[in-house]
């Protein structure tokens, strides 16, 4: 079965516990980066975000095989959160690691 690399989009503020969330769910390593969203789509922003037109999110990424996104993103679903989440799953072609 293929590995995907899946991301997950979050406001800042729901970051910590999403992490803690997927850390267990996917038993994978859980990375974690800025993202400034610039964009006509604000279904998703603050007042604060809508007014500047930027949202300030966090991408939270983590490998796993295929058959794991529908729990992942189920556990992400059934997390306390404030805002929405957007999520993205893309096939892994390899990967590896290098000692």
């Amino acid at each position: 079965m293929a590995d995907l690399v899946v991301t997950f989009h979050c406001a800042r503020g729901d970051a910590e516990a999403l992490m803690a969330v997927l850390r267990e769910a996917a038993e994978a390593p859980v990375h974690a980066r800025d993202e400034q969203v610039l964009g006509r789509d604000f279904g998703d922003a603050g007042t604060g975000e809508q007014v500047e037109g930027l949202l300030r999110r966090i991408a939270l990424e983590v490998v796993v095989a295929a058959d794991r996104l529908d729990p992942l993103v189920a556990a992400v679903a059934a997390a306390r959160r404030r805002a929405p989440v957007r999520w993205q799953a893309v096939p892994l072609h390899a990967h590896g690691r290098i000692a």
